[in-house]
């Protein structure tokens, strides 16, 4: 396994505290950074920092809903405030909406999925960047998807919105590009997250018929896409920006 160093670094995750969020925001914690986990449930919230703490890590945990502008202004504000500095952000908290004909499909989904998958990553580059800027720099991962790339029928609000986030993805990163922030994009395949877990006993025959379009042939594991988030954030990827990075098992590839 590749190790990293972020020692002296502060990550900022937001949906921190369950699936993909969770497993970088560990990695980032184990590779030496000072962790900032923002999300809705502080139940959970309360539960991942500790379990971060427990195994000697410097956590903060901050309610947060990216849907609304002054809850993420006042994660980054308190991000700061306790470490100092913001040097990395994953962008990971995220929606799947409900997959129904178009016809069929009702406005408030469409609302919902689109305030935190695409207006969640707006504002949450909003106030990351000036952070950043503030101590010279930094690296942002959006967290899209394979449907980011391609489309999925009946799938509308998810779609839309993941093309959102690589578009927002791009344009941020030309906008900062001589500033010192890269931003990029991770287009993940098919994950065995727990959301996804649940929907492969709920509908096994529809997860089977997913899998079975990435030529690898199985899920994708929460720590093999944390690991191309950290990749991102590390100097290993010095000359990475306004990239949508796949990693999907050859799906869109196909």
């Amino acid at each position: 396994m590749i190790r990293y160093d972020f020692s002296g670094k502060v990550a900022l995750i937001t949906g921190g505290t369950s699936g993909i969020g969770w497993v970088g925001a560990r990695a980032f914690a184990r590779a030496g950074a000072s962790v900032v986990l923002a999300a809705r449930s502080e139940a959970a919230g309360r539960d991942a920092c500790e379990a971060l703490q427990a195994e000697g890590a410097s956590a903060l945990f901050v309610a947060t809903d990216v849907r609304d502008d002054a809850s993420v202004a006042a994660a980054v504000a308190r991000t700061v405030e306790r470490f100092g500095r913001l040097d990395v952000a994953c962008n990971c908290a995220g929606l799947g909406g409900d997959m129904a004909p178009l016809e069929h499909t009702q406005q408030a989904v469409w609302d919902d999925v689109m305030a935190v998958n695409a207006r969640g990553v707006w504002l949450a580059m909003r106030h990351e960047i000036p952070a950043m800027l503030a101590t010279g720099g930094g690296a942002i991962v959006n967290m899209s998807s394979i449907y980011g790339a391609a489309g999925k029928a009946a799938h509308h609000a998810y779609v839309a919105s993941k093309h959102a986030v690589v578009g927002m993805t791009r344009s941020v990163a030309l906008e900062y590009a001589t500033r010192g922030v890269r931003v990029n994009a991770l287009c993940a395949g098919v994950t065995a997250t727990p959301a996804m877990r649940q929907a492969q006993a709920a509908v096994p025959e529809i997860v089977a018929d997913l899998v079975a379009q990435h030529p690898l042939g199985r899920m994708a594991t929460e720590a093999e896409i944390a690991a191309a988030m950290l990749w991102l954030c590390s100097d290993a990827a010095s000359y990475v920006t306004g990239a949508p990075i796949a990693v999907d098992g050859g799906f869109l590839a196909a």
